[in-house]
């Protein structure tokens, strides 16, 4: 029987893999490249079609696949193709967003003469890196009790597909296309990454062509990784195995790079480009033999072993054949294997950001770049991508003359470069000359700055000699000689120039002056309220604190009309600070002491005149004096030691001692600890004290312990 002899001879089937360059969202244009495919594939001979993955929407529609309207136009692309004959004679695997039960699937849905055959759901989803699938999509839930995949589910289609193809319903599930010579299966992008892939189980259950449409983005050597798994794919279980991939730029930060390709049996028939070219379709055409599939598998007999034991996977019968015609395949011949083809890592680096350069450049509708450089390595980097993409999309490059640069330049009016080179060396000249100008404008500025900041220097100087000159003079009058202070003659030339060079810069009609203006004029309130409070809680003999100096041009002002104020004159009773804060503490120690010693006067210690307390003071425990303890106290010696100390206490000093942590110290004392602190003029006792803890008193009565 010659027919039959013909159907077990026909082993060659021609097969078509695309790359596409998808926009999100749009609509229009994806279904136009799609039907181009389909045309050149058809052209080519070829039974099969598979796409890149949402390749009717776009891979990076984000969010907008959250919305119903992105669902019923992409039903609505699809019915477009139905209702056209581009269907006719080919399978076609399309990649659209799916909802199913009211959940979103990322789907694969397989038409044939004007039919949906059915609708394959993504297994493994896309989840880390720049992938967000799981924001927007859910995974395909696979019974782990059930063989294989589990079964099928019936998917009912929309108004418009059905009124078209007179189906009600189609099969959803993980299912194999049974063709009358063989059978195809479908794998989804990140489903070939993963360990336990489809293709495995698809393979041993007899599936010979696989077909795989991803989104997968240009990473620094990442296409190494795409090769290694397809090749380990083909070569472990054998088979064809069809990659297609979006290309360019689709309106986000990611660039795909495309790089469909075909193989057979771990060996590379057909391979596209991963970054040559900026055309918007590109069509990778193949012509395999199933006889060599089927030999290789034949062959290995522990894959053989492993496939008769196992699961089954659901297929969906289409009354079509695969393989070429017997007279087709009498002129025809199988794809020759070739070494696939990678670019280095410098070409990547040059080849991918121009590819996403150009494609941001003719969607957005700009008419080019400016181009900025300083000579750095950024600038200079940006510089060789720019020049790089020019020579890429030189006019002559071209098949398509609306999809060049210089389109956009004639829209403009510009001169359209002959050459790549040419467009590189005039890209640098006008970012030159443009970074020159503006390096001219900027130089005056600079001058002017610089100028300004020369004055103000000089005046922060002379403000600071003015203030020197203020201090000695205050510190000359805490001295013991009280003399009138002369000003040399210089001083006044000092504060002139001063307040000259700063009445332009701090003046009252700058900003630098306005805002000094109102910190003097806080400074003064605070300086008003704080001598109230002084005055209201002062007493006679307490220090007066100077309070703080005034900010802005009260500083600068005050301090030169200070130094050239001949008639000034220190009033004797002001202390500087640090001198004010000095004997403050000082009264606050002797008023502690005198609180904690409720006025008793402990005994002097000739040997720690000059100790100082430290912390609080710990009265000892005195013991009961005898009679001739009372009679050695009465001696010369210690009454000329008790003159001292009664001296040392009138001028203010330290005379008095205590017994603290088992040795004695001096207790610092002095007439003003009461006005220095505001305190109440009785100071009342903390607590009872036993006799044990008395205080001998320095003088008066002579008991011990006596309270």
């Amino acid at each position: 029987d010659k027919a039959a002899g013909r159907s077990v001879m026909s082993s060659l089937a021609r097969l078509a893999t695309c790359n596409l360059n998808q926009w999100a969202m749009d609509f229009r244009g994806n279904l136009e490249r799609i039907e181009a495919s389909i045309r050149e594939a058809k052209a080519a001979g070829c039974t099969f079609r598979t796409g890149p993955e949402l390749e009717v929407t776009g891979y990076s529609c984000e969010d907008s696949f959250l919305e119903a309207d992105t669902l019923a136009h992409a039903w609505e692309s699809l019915a477009a193709l139905l209702a056209s004959d581009l269907t006719d004679g080919i399978l076609c695997d399309i990649g659209m967003p799916v909802m199913h039960r009211n959940v979103s699937y990322n789907c694969r849905v397989v038409l044939l003469n004007r039919r949906v055959v059915g609708v394959r759901p993504k297994v493994c989803l896309a989840n880390d890196g720049n992938y967000r699938e799981m924001r927007y999509f859910t995974p395909w839930f696979i019974d782990p009790t059930s063989p294989g995949y589990g079964a099928l589910e019936q998917y009912y289609l929309p108004r418009i597909v059905r009124e078209l193809t007179g189906q009600r319903t189609v099969p959803i599930g993980i299912f194999a296309v049974a063709a009358l010579d063989t059978a195809l299966a479908f794998e989804t992008c990140e489903e070939l990454f993963t360990p336990l892939a489809p293709h495995i189980a698809l393979s041993l259950d007899g599936v010979e062509i696989i077909a795989n449409g991803s989104g997968s983005h240009h990473q620094l050597r990442k296409l190494q990784t795409r090769i290694d798994l397809v090749r380990g794919a083909t070569a472990k279980a054998g088979g064809v195995y069809l990659y297609a991939n979006q290309k360019g730029c689709d309106g986000g930060r990611l660039y795909f790079d495309g790089c469909a390709m075909a193989w057979v049996n771990g060996e590379c028939v057909a391979q596209g480009s991963q970054f040559e070219g900026l055309d918007e379709v590109e069509v990778v055409v193949a012509t395999v033999s199933l006889s060599d599939v089927r030999a290789f598998r034949a062959s290995f007999i522990a894959r053989s072993s492993q496939a008769a034991s196992a699961a089954s996977i659901p297929r969906v019968e289409v009354d079509f054949a695969l393989t070429l015609p017997y007279a087709d395949q009498l002129c025809s011949a199988p794809s020759r294997p070739s070494p696939p083809r990678l670019h280095s890592a410098m070409e990547e680096i040059a080849l991918g950001p121009s590819g996403w350069l150009w494609d941001y450049l003719r969607r957005s509708g700009q008419r080019g770049y400016f181009l900025p450089l300083s000579g750095g390595a950024d600038s200079s980097s940006t510089a060789a991508l720019v020049a790089a993409l020019w020579g890429r999309a030189a006019p002559s490059s071209g098949p398509d003359p609306d999809l060049s640069p210089s389109r956009c330049l004639r829209e403009g009016g510009g001169h359209v470069p002959a050459s790549g080179r040419g467009a590189g060396r005039g890209i640098g000249a006008v970012a030159v000359a443009r970074t020159r100008r503006r390096a001219a404008r900027h130089q005056a500025g600079r001058l002017h700055a610089a100028r300004l900041a020369r004055l103000v220097r000089q005046g922060a100087r002379d403000l600071l000699h003015g203030v020197r000159v203020l201090r000695r003079r205050d510190a000359g009058a805490r001295g013991a000689t009280r003399r009138a202070d002369r000003l040399p003659a210089h001083l006044h030339q000092h504060r002139r120039h001063a307040v000259c060079r700063l009445r332009d810069v701090c003046g009252d009609g700058g900003a630098l002056g306005r805002r000094a203006q109102r910190g003097g004029q806080a400074a003064a309130r605070d300086e008003d309220q704080a001598a109230r409070l002084r005055r209201a809680h002062a007493e006679p003999g307490a220090a007066k604190h100077p309070g703080p100096l005034p900010d802005g041009d009260g500083v600068l002002y005050g301090a030169a009309d200070a130094v050239g104020d001949r008639r000034r004159r220190d009033d004797g009773g002001r202390l500087a600070p640090r001198a004010w804060l000095r004997e403050r503490r000082r009264g606050a120690a002797r008023l502690l002491h005198k609180v904690r010693l409720l006025g008793r006067r402990p005994e002097p210690d000739r040997r720690r005149q000059q100790a100082r307390p430290q912390g609080v003071p710990r009265v000892g425990r005195t013991r009961a004096r005898d009679r001739g303890a009372r009679a050695r106290r009465r001696r010369a010696p210690q009454r000329r030691a008790d003159g001292r100390r009664r001296r040392a206490a009138r001028r203010g000093g330290h005379g008095h001692v205590v017994r603290r942590a088992g040795r004695a110290g001096l207790l610092p004392q002095g007439r003003a600890v009461r006005a220095a602190l505001d305190l109440p003029q009785a100071a009342r006792p903390l607590g009872r004290r036993t006799r044990a803890h008395a205080v001998h008193p320095r003088e008066g009565r002579r008991r011990a312990g006596h309270v």
